[in-house]
């Protein structure tokens, strides 16, 4: 055992061991000397430790202000397209809880101390991800705390984090403190981001959570846990870390600014821009748009107001691709995968988005929004979306419940449809519709088969306090008909693959129940008929893609007059497909090309592009070519 570092930094105090057991692929013997840890205690106690084979994160469960961790050393030396890490976990009733990171290289180094969290259930770092377990959030009966469990939900919390970012927060459904408990987890890199698959015990807490922008990146791994005036004994044994197949980097994907930092108020809720997206020929395997609301200090209006970001057609017709709720009060950021939408992103396109009122203080929100589109061709083709109920219904009365406005809709499926999928939206609003759940059904029937097909959902959220965006200000934490303040209205997907036939017409149904006010106040009754739910749905078809290609990498953005490009033809916005029959896919091929043909001494050569997706074949002469490309 070999103390390294002892210093002070300002009132923390921070000592940093390292002794000689491994981490490593199947290896979970904790003698093990072939890659070394880092034990570290940041603030009180005696620090973490290791006894007959478990590391104590904490040394007891009486020692409050506890903040410590272990660092081992990086065992990756290539980019890894899916990682699996498991282990035996015991943490007791209590808080805070700790945190496991998978710590990037780049900015934490590949060996020796995490870095300092004062508290470990929320472990933000940049560019790495990381889990949180979080054994303290106590019940309130005060409506405005910070916490937000006002329902007394169990105190097991589970975070994924990415990027200094909490992305999502669970409570698990079956007790696992106090026991000793499997924790596993795996990480696939997928197209556009990552799938994370999260078990504890039997339990999956997490099932292929899509987290957008988690890219490949050498990590190792850290364990930390922390106490406040709560404590806790938090202990880890059976560490095993495994690697599969290498994998490279992705090429970036294609970056659209849609609206930066615009401001609505009284007078303009609402902002409209038109621009120019890929054409449909071109493949692309995910679609995020990120969005974002901005802090606007004395401008900012502090109510959770409707917002959408909308998509307008030729026809002058509105489709809402991504309804969301504004915060009270607290800054909000959300990347979204909205690649099924691809039909309604493509070529020239008008975008609109939309928050606030127009009845209120002359205040408003700051927004932005981009969009990313990541090169590939996806497995099945988003070709086609037909429109559903779309707009506002109204319940009027327990006889009526808002039969008039969902009527029963008839779709003629194409030959090449594959796959399909009902993309729905629903969030209640007014006192009734929005804090008394709801039971709704969906039946589905193809022509000629008497056969239905019930799928049976409850608009309910009752995970609001555990909104990502919190604390806010107001009645935030509240359990909701769909929807929570400060963020994106979640869909109800339902996949119908296993149940069409191509070319056969298929028959949906969507059916409200009436409210089930026992137990409710009288007054509920009396509200009943304001309720109304806004309702976006669609049914998204898919087929195998034929046509689609890649967009080559390198675009010219500029052409010289009088140059050999001008001469030949090129234009700006033209992608560089072939230079003298050699395919480019990066400067380093097109330098490498044009010199080829200099040492032939041919004074001109073939050259390819892509023109708003077609193919088209030109001569230019050999030599500079006169443009400047992006990449």
């Amino acid at each position: 055992m070999k103390i390294y570092t002892m210093m002070f930094f300002v009132t923390l105090f921070f000592v940093a061991i390292q002794i000689e057991p491994c981490i490593s692929d199947d290896k979970t013997d904790p003698s093990n000397e072939e890659a070394p840890i880092t034990f570290t205690k940041f603030s009180q106690g005696s620090g973490p430790s290791l006894k007959e084979g478990v590391f104590h994160l904490l040394d007891s469960n009486k020692t409050e202000n506890q903040s410590n961790t272990i660092g081992f050393e990086s065992e990756q030396d290539q980019l890894q397209k899916k990682i699996e890490f498991s282990c035996m976990l015991k943490v007791q009733k209590g808080g805070d809880g700790g945190g496991i990171a998978f710590l990037n290289c780049k900015y934490y180094g590949k060996r020796g101390s995490c870095p300092y969290l004062s508290n470990w259930t929320i472990p933000n770092f940049k560019a790495t991800f990381a889990i949180g377990i979080d054994v303290h959030n106590p019940p309130s009966t005060d409506l405005f705390d910070k916490f937000g469990n006002i329902d007394g939900k169990p105190q097991r919390e589970i975070s994924l984090h990415w990027n200094n970012r909490e992305i999502i927060k669970k409570y698990a459904k079956k007790e696992f403190r106090d026991l000793l408990t499997e924790l596993k987890v795996t990480i696939n890199h997928v197209l556009g981001g990552a799938e994370v698959t999260l078990k504890i015990g039997d339990e999956i807490i997490f099932d292929k959570y899509f987290i957008p922008g988690m890219h490949p990146y050498l990590s190792r791994i850290g364990i930390g846990a922390s106490t406040s005036k709560v404590t806790t004994e938090f202990d880890i044994k059976n560490i095993v870390f495994k690697k599969s197949e290498e994998t490279k980097k992705t090429r970036k994907p294609m970056h659209f600014q849609i609206f930066n930092h615009v401001m609505t108020d009284n007078s303009k809720i609402s902002f409209e821009k038109e621009i120019e997206l890929p054409l449909p020929q071109f493949g692309f395997g995910r679609i995020i748009m990120t969005l974002q609301i901005h802090p606007a200090g004395k401008d900012w209006d502090e109510w959770d107001r409707c917002g959408s970001v909308e998509v307008i057609d030729s026809n002058g017709e509105s489709h809402n691709i991504l309804p969301f709720i504004t915060s009270y009060y607290t800054p909000c950021h959300w990347k979204v995968d909205v690649t099924h939408f691809r039909k309604y992103l493509e070529g020239k396109t008008k975008i609109k988005i939309i928050a606030g009122t127009k009845f209120y203080k002359n205040r408003g929100f700051m927004m932005s929004l981009d969009l990313d589109f990541y090169h590939g061709i996806p497995e099945f083709e988003p070709y086609k979306i037909v429109p559903l109920w779309l707009g506002k219904a109204k319940y009027k009365s327990h006889e009526n419940h808002f039969s008039d406005f969902f009527d029963i809709k008839k779709i003629k499926l194409d030959k090449e449809t594959v796959t399909a999928k009902l993309n729905i939206i629903t969030t209640g609003h007014a006192q009734v519709g929005e804090f008394v759940p709801s039971k709704r059904t969906i039946t589905f029937s193809q022509k000629g088969n008497a056969k239905k097909t019930v799928f049976q959902n409850f608009l309910w959220k009752d995970d609001c306090y555990l909104n990502p965006h919190r604390p806010q200000f107001g009645t935030w934490k509240f359990s909701r008909a769909g929807w929570a303040p400060g963020d994106i209205c979640r869909p109800w997907w339902i996949d119908l693959t296993p149940y069409i036939q191509p070319e056969k017409e298929i028959e949906l149904e969507y059916t409200p129940f009436p409210y089930y006010l026992n137990g409710r106040p009288q007054s509920y009754e009396k509200e009943v008929g304001k309720a109304e739910h806004i309702i976006n749905s669609y049914i998204i078809l898919y087929r195998k893609p034929t046509d689609l290609i890649i967009i080559p990498p390198l675009r010219i953005v500029t052409v010289v007059k009088k140059g050999s490009a001008e001469k030949a033809g090129l234009l700006v916005g033209d992608y560089i497909y072939q230079y003298n029959k050699v395919i480019i896919l990066s400067r380093k091929d097109l330098f490498d090309a044009m010199e080829s043909a200099r040492i032939a001494k041919n004074e001109k050569v073939p050259m390819q592009v892509y023109r708003k997706g077609v193919l088209l074949k030109f001569e230019v002469a050999t030599g500079l070519l006169g443009i400047r490309m992006s990449h």
